[in-house]
């Protein structure tokens, strides 16, 4: 069995590949530097090549080479997975947010994924897309929540709301419940988030102590959002499983 996975040099990829292997998939990268995301016969002829038995979208790229994956999966029936993100919520939607909310987000990235979400549905609707939340990796050096903290210690004490609720959960985690919505759900839209409780300010705090207590954590109530997400459908480890909470 082989996955083809684009985003291998971001944050959630690599650990989702990981899980393909224990699960026996031989894992495929889609490597951009060698492979274009705007040519179609290029691409076409490299999945045709691959024959990928499941094709997962972690990558960024335009939102065509999104609709475009979306596509030619669907014209040889390779299950298809797309990860968007919780930043399709607008400041002013006030979660948590469910599978109906419609997502009304317009700055650049959020409209990005939108744009992507809906070019996706329109060509394949056989897709599975999942909206995840801020990721919590183990160490500094891609775009998760210990990088965030790790470069804001850096200059001082780190801000942290009480007012703010974030989609997030353990990038371990969410990359199983990736390959568990793909394997074992319907196609469709899914929401994974591992938090329902915690403000950032407690989870700045839960993990400064789990990493050894080296930062400085600071109230700062200037951001008031509650950006957490809930579907009944999907389960997914809460984050209190490895984080310790007053």
């Amino acid at each position: 069995m082989n996955a083809l996975v684009t985003g291998m040099n971001g944050t959630v990829a690599p650990v989702l590949a990981d899980v393909l292997r224990m699960h026996q998939y031989e894992v495929t990268a889609w490597d951009r530097s060698v492979v274009s995301t705007t040519d179609p016969a290029i691409m076409e002829a490299f999945i045709d090549q691959v024959q990928p038995d499941l094709l997962l979208h972690i990558g960024m790229g335009s939102a065509e080479f999104a609709e475009s994956l979306a596509r030619l999966s669907f014209e040889r029936n390779i299950p298809f997975l797309f990860t968007s993100t919780a930043s399709v919520y607008a400041n002013h939607q006030q979660g948590p947010h469910d599978p109906s909310v419609l997502p009304e987000a317009d700055d650049d990235y959020g409209f990005y994924k939108r744009t992507c979400e809906r070019l996706i549905q329109a060509v394949n609707p056989d897709a599975y897309i999942v909206r995840i939340g801020w990721q919590i990796g183990q160490v500094a050096g891609s775009n998760n929540m210990i990088d965030y903290l790790e470069r804001h210690a850096s200059t001082g004490p780190i801000p942290a709301s009480k007012n703010w609720y974030p989609a997030c959960s353990f990038l371990e985690d969410t990359a199983q419940t990736l390959y568990t919505i793909l394997t074992t759900q319907t196609p469709g839209l899914y929401l994974a988030n591992g938090n329902s409780t915690h403000s950032f300010f407690e989870i700045a705090t839960a993990l400064n102590v789990y990493h050894g207590s080296k930062w400085k954590i600071e109230e700062d109530n200037t951001i008031q959002r509650d950006d957490r997400m809930k579907d009944t459908r999907v389960t997914i480890a809460p984050i209190s499983d490895r984080l310790s909470f007053m």
